[in-house]
């Protein structure tokens, strides 16, 4: 799901304001670099996905 970037610039996966400064953050999930993660993955690190992120920064991830 993607929701509309204020100004119309686009848009992100995740898209949140700040309730002191009312400042927009963004993060977008870059759909070209999700790979898989297989049995033969197993015990390995892996890239799976990478995010475009301004303003953001995932503290936590679960790809579910």
């Amino acid at each position: 799901d993607s929701a509309p970037l204020k100004g119309g610039r686009g848009s992100a996966t995740m898209v949140q304001k700040c309730k002191l400064c009312s400042r927009e953050s963004s993060i977008d999930i870059l759909s070209q670099t999700i790979r898989p993660y297989n049995a033969e993955d197993s015990e390995k690190f892996k890239t799976i996905v990478e995010f475009e992120c301004r303003g953001l920064e995932p503290v936590d991830f679960q790809p579910q």
